[in-house]
């Protein structure tokens, strides 16, 4: 499984997007200034340049094209355009106008307009349509099975736009980062702009500062401005996971009351409503009362519905959480036939490994049926393995 992090150092912009992509993707630049000549049916040239910021290599990226490609476009004249070109795949169409529709939906909240004759502060701009569909171009080259951002920076200040002076984060990039963890810096200038903020709402399977993996390809990449307190700095990572990785909720609690049939009706409960993993601990409690900690391991997206059960079914009054990683070997059934029966294998792989255990029930099955020990059965069958 491979995984796409964009570490956001100062924020999230389309052409520092682009300028790392290239690089995980190995897509020549001129592959971009052809697809894009094509599109507006004018010389487009982009170029990639190499710089340092703060003695690290980047890419910045550059755009040079003739007026006539830089006309004013509303949102349905920039769809119709995606949807009439033969030089991109419908994925890479379907994406783009998302994103599009992303600002554009942002936009017409903001200023009480209809969503396709919104003005727009920035997607009409030839920069911004080269911006996202290269996104989308890209990404659909490195196919990544997941894509994951850190936490994004929206930074401080203010803003000039067409419509006057604008607080920063802009209202459309706070409209857009809706429902999505933001972290606001003392930067004195715009870090995550309303097509970068697009562009993590429509790719974000998860914002996470933390990752794993191990590394196969990482870009730097960087913009047009220059922070006095940090590197304006995209770091992308595509990471290589042949097991598999990800991020869980452990929800504990301490119980000193509860009956030995209270608990395993909980641990049957819980586990029917989608836990991955119930299991209780011994422990000594407050005035050394006896007593369990329960751990219920689950994905982010069950935590709080877990948490409610667990509160309601059991005598806790308080419960904690906190957020794990989790790796997992790729598992698969196999069979194998054995004396007249047929066993169920659990096969498990790992980088430069496999691991084959009998299931339990086809070992119990042989054994009730022979007579034979349970233990005798097992290790026989791990020996036919060999």
């Amino acid at each position: 499984m491979n995984t796409l992090y964009f570490d956001m150092t100062s924020g999230l912009a389309g052409d520092m997007t682009v300028a790392g992509l290239l690089h995980i993707s190995g897509i020549k630049v001129r592959t971009l200034s052809e697809l894009f000549s094509e599109f507006f049916k004018s010389k487009v040239e982009i170029v990639l340049e190499t710089c340092f910021v703060n003695g690290i290599k980047c890419n910045r990226l550059f755009i040079d094209f003739d007026k006539a490609a830089a006309k004013s476009r509303n949102f349905l004249k920039i769809k119709e355009m995606i949807l009439s070109s033969s030089l991109i795949s419908e994925k890479v169409k379907k994406d783009s106008i998302e994103i599009f529709r992303i600002i554009a939906e942002a936009e017409s909240k903001i200023h009480g307009q209809n969503i396709d004759n919104v003005h727009f502060h920035e997607v009409g701009a030839v920069d911004s349509i080269i911006d996202i569909i290269s996104t989308a171009y890209l990404l659909e080259k490195i196919s990544p099975d997941k894509i994951v951002f850190s936490t994004p920076l929206t930074g401080s200040g203010i803003l000039k736009s067409e419509h006057g002076a604008i607080p920063v984060p802009s209202p459309a990039t706070m409209e857009i980062l809706k429902g999505l963890d933001i972290k606001r810096i003392d930067a004195g200038d715009e870090l995550t702009t309303p097509t970068g903020a697009a562009i993590i709402k429509y790719y974000c399977n998860n914002t996470n500062i933390s990752f794993s993996g191990r590394i196969v390809e990482t870009a730097y990449s960087t913009g047009t401005k220059s922070f006095e307190k940090l590197p304006n700095i995209l770091r992308i990572l595509l990471l290589k996971q042949n097991n598999q990785a990800h991020n869980i909720i452990e929800i504990e609690a301490n119980v000193d009351d509860m009956t030995g049939e209270e608990m395993g009706f909980l641990m049957d409960s819980i586990l029917k409503s989608g836990a991955l993993d119930i299991f209780f601990t011994p422990v000594y409690m407050k005035k050394n009362r006896p007593g369990y900690k329960i751990s219920i391991l689950c994905s982010p997206d069950k935590a709080e519905f877990l948490s409610e059960k667990l509160l309601r079914e059991s005598s806790t009054a308080g419960i904690r959480f906190s957020e794990r990683q989790r790796t997992i070997l790729d598992r698969e059934f196999t069979s194998l036939e054995f004396k007249g029966y047929t066993v169920t294998l659990k096969k498990f792989s790992g980088d430069n490994f496999v691991k084959i255990y009998p299931e339990y029930e086809s070992v119990a099955e042989i054994s009730s049926q022979t007579g034979t020990p349970f233990g005798t059965v097992y290790r026989e069958i791990l020996r036919s393995l060999e």
